[in-house]
């Protein structure tokens, strides 16, 4: 049959899909490592996440864009098998002084991992079918193939938000995703390796790390500073943006600390399995961050909770990688590789979004200003950037207004800066404020074609519309981006256009750079898909996963 999207299916056929994802949901039954308590079982699953990205990572890796890559995807199964033991494993808890590994915890573990990494996918792959994202096609009984993008224009875009850029642009992914370590910090891990010693078969204490620590605070106080792209001073409640990340930073220096100890040690001894993910109570982890970020206790313990998985929804353990192991949340633990992987700004900002609506409403009133601040920092004499302009009742409010004399160019854009989609229904929504925003800009042409001047009598533009050889209307998107359906009202990706517009070319030459389409991604040049197979509950699922070409690194679906 051919591939039909929901609303084109036939309810027979949507029918069949429903049932084959209710027997998929039951996947987790048989779990040997539900058997035991809810917290152990948890901490288990942590580890296990380590133990295969240990595995799959080889000391050439660590640090490069496979690496992050796989953090990206293990993230995610991480938090399927912590949801699992919370609902599924037994009720009562157990004293950490009990975590420890075993020969039956691997093999549990491991049978659990692959559930969850198979499971983790049909939670993609259903919601995207039931939101009309993926088309599916029955290729047996029990076996659904689901396929996204409807158009070769379409699966361009997917790819774009995934992440991959054609393999020419300066902003395509590269290899090392981590700074070089000093030698400074060289210095500091050896001598912390010197003081070591070993707890058990599998597990080891790390001391003599407060200089250690100390000094990556300061390195990764420098790095989150840069990293910065909305304003520090954001209210996201009891605390701000800038806030935020001087927890974070005190997050990463601990977990940055321990991760690398824990792959040095790993180099000379079996990797230590029983002190991989560090485990800590609450009030001990919060005296911790007070002291390394720098912030008094009272906004540590305002931030913490934000942090704390099962507080908000999360596909994955970067955006809330803090994992309970008692139920009132008095002891925590976390797997380092995910915070240290994670996109602490746009983590935040999301579960603020989450938690806190109206709060998080406000902090979107700045974006539009935010955005035009980053393009006037970008773009160079003899652009000129300006905006926002009303122009009359009823008719939007122009956003930006970008003006180059010598080549007689002017864009005229509207700007959008949804939050980067988490899941289906989230893309369904940012698509329509792209599309809301197309449909301001084509309100705005028709205005101005009528009325040709008035920028110009209004001193917004040095002469009348008319008399400009390049005129540009569009829609220029950040972080997530859509096709237009108006061939000359075009949407452009921020990042896309900063770099067209901030070179050496003219404007009139930028604009056909970007009009062409080129600095979107092609299937068969810059990236590829490849099938790949999912079992759960006993049924299977087909789905595809971009990948860029030359470099074979997957990439997760709606990350």
């Amino acid at each position: 049959m051919t591939p039909k999207t929901k609303a084109e299916s036939p309810l027979d056929f949507v029918a069949k899909i429903d049932d084959l994802e209710r027997q998929s949901d039951s996947c987790y039954r048989g779990l040997e490592i539900l058997r035991r308590e809810w917290n152990f079982a948890t901490w288990l699953s942590l580890t296990e996440i380590l133990r295969q990205l240990h595995l799959a990572i080889s000391p050439t890796q660590y640090g490069t864009g496979k690496h992050k890559v796989a953090v990206t995807n293990f993230g995610r199964v991480g938090e399927q098998m912590r949801r699992f033991c919370q609902q599924h494993a037994k009720a009562a808890p157990c004293s950490p002084s009990r975590f420890r590994w075993s020969r039956r915890a691997a093999a549990e573990s491991a049978v659990a991992f692959e559930v969850a990494r198979n499971y983790s996918m049909f939670c993609i792959d259903f919601p995207a079918w039931h939101a009309n994202l993926y088309t599916a096609e029955l290729v047996n009984h029990a076996t659904i193939r689901f396929r996204s993008g409807d158009s070769d224009f379409a699966r361009r875009v997917n790819a774009y938000g995934k992440g991959i850029r054609p393999l020419a642009s300066p902003t395509a992914p590269g290899g090392g995703v981590l700074p070089a370590i000093s030698q400074q910090l060289q210095t500091l891990f050896a001598e912390a390796m010197q003081f070591s010693r070993t707890r058990g078969v599998l597990g080891v204490d790390f001391r003599n790390t407060d200089d250690l620590r100390a000094a990556l605070r300061d390195m990764y106080s420098v790095r989150l500073s840069g990293l910065f792209r909305r304003y520090p001073n954001i209210s996201l409640g009891a605390y701000t943006l800038e806030q935020f990340r001087n927890c974070y930073v005190a997050l990463l220096t601990l977990v940055g600390a321990h991760e690398h100890l824990c792959f040095l040690w790993a180099r000379d001894h079996q990797f230590p399995l029983d002190s991989a993910v560090l485990v800590y109570t609450r009030s001990k982890l919060a005296k911790l961050l007070t002291a390394y970020s720098g912030e008094p206790s009272a906004i540590v313990e305002a931030a913490l909770p934000d942090l704390i998985a099962g507080a908000a929804q999360a596909q994955d353990l970067q955006t809330l990688p803090l994992v309970p192991l008692a139920r009132d949340g008095s002891i925590l633990g976390v797997a380092p590789a995910f915070p240290l992987a994670s996109n602490w700004e746009e983590n935040i900002l999301r579960v603020c979004s989450y938690l806190r609506p109206n709060i998080h409403s406000l902090t979107s009133i700045t974006k539009e200003e935010e955005m035009r601040d980053d393009l006037k920092a970008s773009v160079h004499a003899p652009r000129t950037v300006a905006g926002p302009v009303n122009l009359a009742r009823g008719v939007p409010d122009l956003d930006l207004l970008l003006e180059d004399q010598a080549d007689d160019s002017v864009v005229l854009a509207e700007l959008k800066w949804p939050r980067k989609p988490y899941s289906p229904r989230e893309i369904i929504e940012r698509n329509s404020e792209i599309r809301k925003g197309v449909a301001q800009i084509k309100a705005i042409k028709s205005f101005l074609t009528g009325n040709p001047s008035l920028l110009a009598d209004r001193g917004k533009l040095s002469r009348s519309l008319n008399d400009y050889r390049h005129i540009q209307f569009c829609v220029i998107s950040r972080d997530h981006l859509v096709g237009s359906h108006e061939s000359d009202l075009p949407v452009f990706g921020f990042d896309a256009f900063v770099e067209h517009l901030s070179g050496l070319k003219s404007t009139s030459e930028a604009l056909l750079a970007l009009n062409s389409m080129d600095w979107l991604p092609k299937e068969g040049t810059d990236f590829g898909c490849e099938w790949i197979r999912g079992e759960a509950g006993g049924v299977t699922t087909l789905t595809e996963l971009f990948m860029l070409t030359t470099r074979s690194q997957p990439v997760v679906p709606h990350r």
